[in-house]
């Protein structure tokens, strides 16, 4: 990201850089903006649908008729600052929406309203405990949790482990559909040695969620930037290849 010398890393939706490799550009997108402890940003085009507004980040919605760009109330001014260089980087011109503040023809343009990831933790991202991701797997022999390291993505969670994630008021112990039984029994009981030997005076009794892959909640998959809930639909080793091909 800090490559793209303080302008936005854009991920545009079913297209790549290669030579006939873009897709045409839908009449009606949104990009989620998110930026990582250094300032730097990256934007992932997302489906249009109000279930992706995130209160963590800035969105720019652009339609036909007008562009917006969406605050939320846990946005960064790196973030902000991100989606106008984003919005240069389209050829639009865009209109400031604070969250709460949506028009009609906002929610029209997002197939209507719809229940979106918000909470406190996500609104206040000054908060001194950021999130943090953890592996955890036995496939050396012994049971191993390692700290998945710089911005989380849907692709850090590995559908053959185990992943520890802690948002400080919930720790989520996320089940992978191949996960051996050995795993998820060390796993549970690895989130509760880590929040009794936690040295940062955490409750002792933050509550530890168990989620399985494919029903995340709101609350889990809002620490992600771009997640996509089709995302499980399709063989990771197929999607792989099917994108060299491209």
């Amino acid at each position: 990201m800090s490559l793209f010398g303080g302008r936005p890393m854009v991920v545009h939706k079913n297209g790549t850089s290669r030579e006939g490799g873009q897709a045409p550009p839908a009449e009606t997108r949104l990009f989620q903006m998110r930026a990582n402890s250094a300032g730097n940003t990256r934007a992932v085009e997302v489906d249009v649908v109000a279930s992706n507004l995130n209160s963590n980040d800035t969105f720019v919605l652009v339609t036909p008729a007008a562009c917006s760009l969406w605050v939320g109330q846990g946005a960064s001014d790196a973030e902000k600052g991100g989606a106008l260089q984003l919005c240069d980087i389209l050829g639009v011109s865009a209109s400031e929406v604070a969250e709460g503040e949506e028009t009609d023809d906002f929610w029209s343009a997002l197939g209507g309203r719809a229940e979106y990831r918000t909470s406190p933790r996500l609104k206040d991202k000054m908060d001194a405990h950021p999130p943090r991701l953890f592996a955890c797997s036995n496939k050396t022999g012994r049971f191993i949790i390692e700290e998945v390291p710089g911005e989380m993505t849907q692709e850090d969670l590995a559908t053959d482990d185990i992943m520890i994630l802690d948002t400080w008021e919930q720790v989520f112990v996320w089940i992978g559909n191949e996960a051996n039984e050995e795993e998820k029994t060390e796993a549970m009981a690895s989130a509760v040695r880590y929040i009794q030997t936690d040295p940062s005076s955490r409750d002792p009794r933050t509550p530890i969620v168990m989620t399985k892959q494919g029903f995340e909640p709101p609350t889990f998959t809002g620490w992600f930037l771009g997640w996509d809930a089709e995302y499980w639909s399709s063989d990771p080793l197929q999607r792989a290849m099917a994108e060299l091909q491209q």
